[in-house]
This record gives structure tokens, C-alpha cells and sequence, in this order.
């Protein structure tokens, strides 16, 4: 039986970015006994603290799980698909195929889930909403340049530092949703804070695509 320390970790190792108040919620215990098991975290060498600027008001402190803990804590699927990339090897063809694959059986099975005429901040919305589901977004903001979708946490952190397909599949999940193009900014295995993709302003009429 995991203890509020396990429990913790795990909960940001799912949720990167999480908060000392949203944790305290999360498990039904203070915020104050939650600052005391992330500093334990934060010794132990598990979790770091970021500080996190805000629009209005002052930054705030954002908890992520350091290698150390996503390499003692990887999700079965993560682990299937490490194992994979690395028999697969230099593959990139075969690796391809089946991300694509992976790719279009995603998008088949929310394509139901998305409004065919609908304002592009509803679709979005939808898109994000069916997709949270499946760990690859959380949320979603418009800016100048377009909408960015964000997801703060890697389900296959090992296995995008071998290869950017797995990365490239969540993404031609999310153009196939949008029948718009999508562009990845930013990925949690380089560094950046979250997982990011672009659908910029001015893109091309949003093409449905149906998939058997």
C-alpha cells in the first residue's frame, strides 16, 4: 500500500507542474504536510521546485519530477514502448509506420467527439478535452500567433529521448483531429516546462479527415 510520500511523487510525476495547495486537495491533507513531503522529495533527489511567474501577483512554486524519479517510476506503456524503440534500433521506417498508425487509430477513435462546424475555439476546446484522456493534452490558450495546446506531463519520457516519433505521432493525432496543421514548439525531454504545439493564426481552411 503506496503512503502520502508515494502518492505525491506519483501524482507529479503524472502532473508535472503541480502545485503545494492543489496537492493538499488532491489528497485531503495540508498544504503545510504537503511542503514537508516535497522537501523530503526535493532531498532525496525526486522532485525539484521551479519558480513560475504570473501575469498579476507574485510567482509561485511549480513541482516536477526530476530524471531520477520518472526512471524509478515508468508507466507500463512507457516501458513497452522504450523496449521497442530500442530493439527496433535504427528502423526509422518500421518506427514511422506504426506511430503513424498509433496516430490514426487515436484519431479514429475520438473523430465522433469533434464538431464538423463549430467556432475553432469550440473544436479546440474538444480537442483537448478528448485527447486529456489519452495523456497527451491538458490544456489549451489562444495568443497572437495562434492556439497553443499544452500537456505538462510525458507519459514516455525514456522513449521520446531515443526517438521524436513517439512525439511526432501525438502530434499527427492532433492535426488529424483539427484538419489543420499543427506545429510542435516545445518538448519536456529537451528541458521545456511542458509540451507544446502550435495551430497558427491564418492556417489553411480545416480540411475533416475521415479514417477507416
Amino acid at each position: 500500500m503506496q503512503g502520502t510520500r508515494e502518492r505525491i511523487l506519483e501524482y507529479v510525476c503524472e502532473h508535472r507542474g503541480a502545485r503545494a495547495e492543489e496537492l493538499a486537495e488532491r489528497f485531503a491533507i495540508t498544504a503545510a504536510a504537503v511542503r514537508r513531503h516535497l522537501d523530503n522529495l526535493r532531498a532525496d533527489g525526486l522532485v525539484e521546485a521551479r519558480a513560475v511567474k504570473q501575469a498579476t501577483g507574485r510567482p509561485y512554486h511549480a513541482y516536477f519530477p526530476t530524471d531520477k524519479a520518472t526512471q524509478t517510476m515508468p508507466p507500463a506503456y512507457a516501458n513497452l514502448l522504450e523496449r521497442m524503440l530500442r530493439g527496433l534500433g535504427e528502423q526509422d521506417e518500421v518506427i514511422a509506420a506504426v506511430m503513424a498508425s498509433v496516430a490514426e487509430s487515436l484519431a479514429s477513435r475520438h473523430r465522433g467527439e469533434i464538431p464538423d462546424s463549430a467556432a475553432m475555439e469550440e473544436i479546440i476546446a474538444q480537442v483537448t478535452a478528448s485527447l486529456k484522456t489519452e495523456g497527451i493534452l491538458e490544456a489549451w490558450r489562444s495568443e497572437a500567433d495562434g492556439f497553443h495546446l499544452v500537456n505538462n506531463s510525458c507519459p514516455y519520457h525514456k522513449a521520446a529521448e531515443i526517438s521524436t516519433l513517439p512525439c511526432e505521432s501525438d502530434r499527427k493525432a492532433i492535426e488529424l483531429l483539427l484538419g489543420l496543421d499543427v506545429e510542435q514548439l516545445n518538448r519536456i525531454v529537451d528541458g521545456a516546462a511542458c509540451c507544446e504545439y502550435l495551430v497558427r493564426n491564418g492556417s489553411a481552411q480545416r480540411e475533416i479527415i475521415e479514417l477507416g
